[in-house]
């Protein structure tokens, strides 16, 4: 009866509820329901036994409920995994016609999808590589028209420099101090409307008004987080019926496999395993899974990220609210070891200006959104539409918010975060920080290809600002450093009675650029830090030290950009202690046959209905912010 109750609350299927509220696992379930029936069951299929029609394809796959499987003996079986709809048809055909009972068979509905995804392993790997369209796609590092400029440019510069060095010099001097205070603008305007974060109020949803909601969460190598990791995602408020949880692995991976078959997961939780065909790249292991995914809308999250409990709440608000074309929404990333040292607290600031500040302004005026690497909200019609993510960038989520503006949707902001922890030590910061430069280089690389086309696509003011804060961001860590040393040359060649007339001019005009971009930096910023990171430590003067680590990262960049474009260096994530000392964290998940929603766990809700808790043991977390 509590089943059926909670079906009717949450417009589930009976069964789906059954797993919830007794725990007592799909494979007993469906034995059950063989012995009613009086039909046999399996367990295991032999997947190169499943017979594939013509309409057994990928995209057929996320509901798979039945196959047919050729046996030795000559016999053809049709293996079911039946819903509470189907057993009253099925029990009518077994009384009209007895003889069918030796041709079905009863099986749990994970196993029946693992197997058919196993059958089809191949196509559905290529399938995920090829999901964007190739014009849209970083597998072709530079189009032969780009590389042929990039030359002419070289080539040109060259020679004016040997002729008219001092008028190049001066003439580009200008040209990107022009180009640069318009960066400077951006972040100055965005600053006029920053604020200390705050959380906004949601409306109360009915259950079962509620979407099946799909979470991507890749892993590689993540053996120590998984604990963590499920903790986190065991918060989230969301009927737990409607969850579609995918943990995305490498299908060789075996540490972080091993990990998470230490741990009871409940039934909205699925293992994926992506066949190592390919890119190994995130993007190419979320395209893989999306092919699995159930929900109308989805989610992706990296594996040391800790959301809000309310997060997935406020985008289905936003997105109920926000009409079709709303198709992406960014939770903003917040730091949670930014008291570790200088490296990490200088993380957090960048974090804070671009998430709490930057993006906001960007989507109240719907320009172009940089997506961040995570807790992107998305509506998979949109998504499919779209191309999916670009298996061979590296910089995937970049890509992603441009090419969702080009196809015509819009892109927002929710204010309910996500914890995560900045790299502690340069070397891992470094690797991260030249992936992200290199991914935005193929960003640029793809999104200029056709620029009239772009500039139709966006329209001119929006493509505008796209290619000045694209370029901007690339430009300047790059030139950075030689920037520092034209000041100190310009200061040296004047305190000597060298210089010449444009001289003073020239070191005016970087000194003010330069103390302008520090001071825009600066008060974006700050402006969005909430108290306790204020009282961190210094910031302003850690940012010219921070500007030339990434500066070294750019140009480390640009070598693997030729050498290496499809490189994925994967930042190495620990368990955080911040998450560990927060009174909602607990100790992790149980390692034996109790997970955080499984059995003994029941849904509820409060009394008006509005919230249902994914299960008994979700505490609510302090408000993030």
């Amino acid at each position: 009866m509590q089943a059926f109750a909670a079906a009717t609350r949450n417009r589930t299927s009976f069964t789906d509820e059954v797993l919830f509220s007794t725990g007592i696992g799909q494979e007993r379930l469906y034995k059950a329901v063989a012995d009613e029936l009086g039909l046999s069951f399996a367990d295991r299929i032999v997947s190169s036994r499943i017979l594939l029609r013509e309409d057994d394809v990928p995209h057929n796959l996320r509901n798979v409920r039945h196959a047919l499987v050729a046996h030795g003996d000559g016999r053809t079986l049709l293996y079911i995994a039946p819903t509470i709809s189907d057993l009253v048809v099925l029990r009518r055909c077994l009384l009209q016609s007895p003889a069918l009972a030796e041709r079905l068979c009863i099986c749990p509905p994970s196993m029946l999808a693992e197997m058919m995804r196993q059958r089809q392993e191949r196509q559905l790997a290529q399938r995920a590589q090829e999901m964007t369209p190739p014009h849209f796609s970083a597998a072709r590092v530079m189009h032969g028209w780009q590389g042929f400029i990039l030359a002419e440019a070289i080539f040109f510069l060259s020679g004016f420099f040997l002729s008219w060095p001092l008028e190049t010099a001066v003439a580009l001097h200008v040209g990107l101090t022009l180009f640069f205070f318009g960066c400077v603008m951006m972040r100055l305007l965005a600053s006029i409307t920053a604020r200390t974060p705050h959380l906004l109020a949601t409306r109360g949803t009915p259950a079962k008004e509620m979407p099946v909601y799909t979470i991507l969460v890749p892993l590689y190598k993540e053996a120590a987080i998984v604990g963590q990791l499920l903790e986190a995602l065991s918060r989230l408020r969301w009927p737990a019926s409607k969850l579609d949880i995918k943990l995305v692995c490498e299908a060789d991976d075996t540490e972080t496999l091993a990990a998470l078959a230490r741990h009871a997961l409940p039934p909205c939780f699925e293992i994926i395993k992506v066949p190592g065909l390919g890119p190994r790249t995130k993007p190419k292991a979320l395209n893989y899974a999306l092919q699995f995914a159930r929900g109308e809308f989805l989610v992706v999250y990296d594996a040391e990220d800790r959301p809000h409990p309310d997060q997935l709440l406020e985008a289905w608000d936003a997105f109920s609210r926000g009409g079709a074309d709303l198709a992406c929404l960014q939770a903003p990333l917040l730091i949670s070891n930014f008291r570790a040292n200088w490296l990490a607290r200088m993380f957090a600031f960048e974090y804070a200006a671009l998430f709490r500040g930057l993006l906001p302004w960007l989507a109240r005026r719907n320009l172009v959104i940089p997506l961040g690497g995570t807790s992107n909200h998305l509506r998979r019609r949109c998504l499919e539409a779209a191309g999916g993510w670009d298996s061979h960038n590296v910089t995937e989520d970049a890509d992603l918010g441009i090419r969702l503006a080009r196809f015509g949707y819009r892109i927002g902001v929710i204010t309910r975060g996500t914890w995560e922890d900045a790299p502690e030590n340069y070397q891992d910061w470094k690797k991260q920080r030249t992936r992200w430069l290199k991914g935005w280089m193929q960003t640029w690389l793809v999104h200029t290809r056709n620029p009239l086309r772009t500039c139709r696509e966006l329209g001119p003011f929006r493509f505008a600002v796209s290619l000045l804060y694209m370029t901007g961001l690339i430009l300047s860590a790059l030139i950075y450093p030689f920037m520092l040393l034209t000041v100190i040359l310009l200061v040296m060649v004047s305190v000597a009675g060298q210089g010449f007339f444009w001289s003073s001019y020239l070191l005016c005009m970087d000194v003010l650029n330069i103390v302008l971009a520090y001071f825009s930096y600066y008060v974006l910023g700050l402006k969005t830090l909430g108290r306790d990171e204020r009282r961190a430590g210094p910031y302003f003067c850690w940012i010219p030290v921070y500007w030339l680590l990434m500066s070294f990262s750019a140009w480390r960049a640009v070598w693997q950009l030729f050498r290496a474009p499809h490189l994925w260096e994967k930042t190495p994530h620990y368990p955080s202690g911040a998450f560990a000392s927060c009174p909602a964290a607990g100790s992790g998940l149980p390692e034996s046959r109790a997970g955080p929603l499984a059995g003994h766990q029941k849904l509820r809700s409060r009394a008006d209905d509005k919230v249902v808790f994914a299960a008994d043991r979700v505490k609510v977390a302090p408000l993030i912010g």
